[in-house]
């Protein structure tokens, strides 16, 4: 497992999604696929992580790129547009279905 400290120059985005837990169980997914398969094909991804609340309410995907800029180049992707998943993600966030947040975050503390 890497460890990402302040020392290292890495882009950390969080990403939060809000939703009623059918709606969300297909946003898991979508997220999930991401980062199973997806960022992994994207230069200057470095590792991220899924977690959704005990309720089911919320999930939080966190995600570390080498970058911004790697990370803008990822998200920008036009291959996210063919994917069904990034539609009902989409569909799912213009339809207030789901409220989304997501921000880049820098390290500034860690537990090493």
């Amino acid at each position: 497992m890497i460890h990402i400290g302040t020392d290292q120059p890495v882009c950390t985005v969080v990403v939060t999604v809000e939703a009623a837990a059918g709606v969300l169980d297909d946003l898991v997914e979508h997220a999930r696929s991401g980062i199973e398969r997806h960022f992994g094909e994207c230069d200057g991804f470095v590792g991220g992580a899924l977690h959704v609340s005990a309720d089911r309410a919320k999930l939080i995907q966190y995600l570390q790129w080498e970058s911004e800029r790697a990370y803008v180049r990822c998200r920008d992707d036009p291959k996210w547009d063919a994917l069904v998943s990034t539609r009902r993600f989409l569909d799912a966030v213009r339809s207030g279905e789901a409220l989304v947040d997501a921000r880049i975050y820098r390290v500034v503390a860690d537990s090493e």
